[in-house]
């Protein structure tokens, strides 16, 4: 495993975020934590350890400045975990164009941009990494998560295209797909409160089974545990399910043929 001493957290003041900053000060590490709130951890031992920056990942102009003021005070960094993320829900035929962009400037332009800006810093530390924390709904698309499914499929794609990009600087990149989770993310889902009549039930029960599923789903310090480990592998790959049950399930999806994983999902969310 590999001991590193810097990294860069977004979307940490809540949820696998904050657990995750959590475990990082345990183990020693300086963190600098962006997100557009503040959170107390002034009760945790290492809190001296800790920076936190606000700032609204998908302003460029306010991330262009906080990037900057890390390399004030850092002349490298470790690890970047992009962890950063909402989900909105809702049928394809009625969500607006306004929701799609936003779903897609939280989970995925951000991120590609807070990659650009820190890959300087990434670039002059011994064995740097990239954690994107991605889904499972980024291999499996969820009905009335399209989008959400949608961006994380992004984020999939950017983490293995990257891995060959950034191989000269020899910078991993890593997405990790978490499962449901108990976070803020289920109560903080934007639902679109249009809909067509004729979709208004199975939208309902969709809904209503996947947040029933995330409240009993994975701690976020599981998942945080599991994004901390992944980075610190010296031969990370560049996708991992977290937890065995949803690595055994991004496994079969593979295997079986699409009809019948499709079938599957409908059974499930449909």
């Amino acid at each position: 495993m590999l001991i590193f001493t810097r990294a860069i957290v977004t979307g940490g003041s809540s949820g696998i975020g904050a657990a995750l900053v959590n475990i990082l000060l345990r183990a020693g590490v300086e963190v600098i934590a962006l997100s557009r709130t503040v959170a107390d951890f002034s009760g945790h031992e290492q809190a001296e350890n800790l920076w936190q920056i606000p700032c609204d990942i998908t302003n460029e102009e306010q991330l262009a400045a906080a990037v900057e003021r890390i390399s004030e005070k850092w002349d490298y960094c470790d690890v970047l975990f992009s962890n950063a993320g909402f989900g909105i829900s809702g049928t394809v035929v009625s969500t607006e164009k306004s929701q799609m962009i936003k779903q897609f400037d939280v989970n995925f332009f951000s991120a590609v941009s807070l990659i650009q800006k820190c890959l300087p810093l990434l670039r002059k530390a011994k064995k740097p990494r990239i954690v994107v924390t991605s889904s499972v709904a980024g291999e499996i698309s969820i009905p009335y998560q399209s989008f959400y499914s949608a961006s994380k499929a992004s984020l999939n794609m950017l983490a293995l295209a990257l891995n060959t990009e950034l191989a000269s600087d020899e910078i991993k990149v890593i997405a990790v797909m978490p499962g449901d989770c108990q976070t803020g993310f289920t109560d903080n889902r934007e639902k679109n409160p249009e809909t067509w009549a004729c979709y208004e039930r199975s939208e309902a029960r969709s809904i209503k089974k996947m947040e029933k599923d995330e409240r009993a789903g994975y701690s976020a310090e599981f998942v945080a545990g599991r994004l901390f480990r992944y980075a610190r592998k010296k031969r990370p790959k560049a996708l991992y399910g977290v937890g065995l049950s949803y690595r055994l399930l991004l496994v079969a999806y593979k295997i079986f043929p699409i009809r019948l994983t499709g079938w599957v999902v409908s059974k499930m969310y449909g």
